[in-house]
């Protein structure tokens, strides 16, 4: 309960601040650029909370279904959510400590005495916002390990089967051993599927809003850029920074999408380059199977509108470049 009313709070005080500088342009839309993230945590880490059980149902099956992770694969997931999170955690450390020694807080808020009367009070402000803030962080970047390492979980698994297949060889001697194996390749093909079906059904809302902060976060970033310039670098240079971490993050889901189509799809290449001419007729019309649902790859969908992809994060570039150039027009 307290890690999930601690967000709220920064969310509350963040808003009533944003409130009262409602008529200072560079000040509202700066507040907006940087609470958005707070608002996009909260809202991904609402959604997980929902579906946490079906996710952890989800989950008891991959580790009770016997695949094997490489330790190269486990260090890979270890090290993004620890690079992810030390450059986040570095990138907001760094701006709030320059915030207090200008005098004021990284962003607008509201709290209950005088922050400007003393370095002491100054300092109090920063450390309730900081920590409303930063166990929104962590949490959300825990959130995005699990993901992220289920995704990479599918596509090792699909890896797998590639080789699994390209491995079978079909001889008189091995005729019953080599069947037995390609059913075993087929019930885990089938498994994974399900998996990755199941997986999308419980994340597609948390995919949705990953897309649609990233595009609004560019839009906002665009328009402040535009009207700031360079002139207040370290405004410039807060508007870069939280610009850049949006990215990489949207850029992380996007690219895992990217690969599970492309695993999920190297099936069908796989057992085409299997040694399939020469096994029994049987096992070739379910080699033909394979290749037909293979042909329709696994897919990590944003709700429904969109496909977790390089494709659609290239798209949100565009959506939010033709935003921005609307509300640039507006506003000259």
């Amino acid at each position: 309960m307290v890690l999930n009313i601690m967000p709220f709070a920064f969310i509350i005080l963040t808003a009533i601040g944003t409130y009262e500088n409602r008529n200072y342009m560079v000040i509202l839309m700066s507040n907006l650029d940087k609470t958005l993230v707070a608002y996009n945590f909260v809202s991904k880490t609402f959604i997980f909370v929902i579906k946490r059980q079906e996710l952890n149902i989800l989950i008891t099956e991959i580790k009770c279904s016997g695949d094997k992770i490489s330790d190269e694969r486990q260090r890979l997931m270890a090290m993004h959510v620890i690079v992810v999170t030390t450059l986040s955690t570095a990138t907001v450390g760094a701006f709030s400590l320059l915030s207090q020694l200008k005098g004021e807080l990284p962003v607008e808020a509201w709290i209950p005495f005088n922050v400007t009367k003393n370095q002491m009070n100054l300092f109090l402000g920063l450390q309730i916002l900081a920590v409303s803030f930063m166990v929104s962080l962590f949490r959300n970047f825990a959130i995005q390990g699990i993901v992220c390492s289920i995704v990479m979980y599918f596509c090792e698994q699909l890896v797998d089967v590639q080789n699994r297949i390209k491995c079978l060889k079909f001889s008189k001697e091995t005729e019953l051993q080599m069947r037995e194996e390609f059913k075993e390749i087929v019930k885990k093909h089938v498994r994974l599927m399900r998996y990755s079906k199941t997986f999308t059904n419980i994340l597609k809302e948390f995919f949705l809003i990953q897309n649609l902060a990233v595009t609004i976060e560019l839009c906002l970033n665009a328009i402040m850029v535009s009207v700031v310039g360079i002139a207040q670098k370290t405004l410039f240079a807060s508007f870069l920074s939280y610009l850049c971490l949006a990215l990489l993050n949207a850029y992380i889901f996007c690219y895992l999408g990217n690969e599970l189509i492309i695993q999920s799809e190297g099936i069908a290449l796989a057992a085409y380059e299997s040694e399939w001419t020469s096994w029994p007729i049987d096992v070739q019309k379910s080699l033909l199977i394979i290749i037909r649902m293979a042909q329709k790859p696994l897919s990590l969908s944003a709700g429904g509108m969109a496909t977790m992809c390089i494709q659609t994060y290239s798209q949100a570039l565009y959506n939010a470049y033709s935003i921005f150039a609307v509300l640039n027009d507006m506003v000259e």
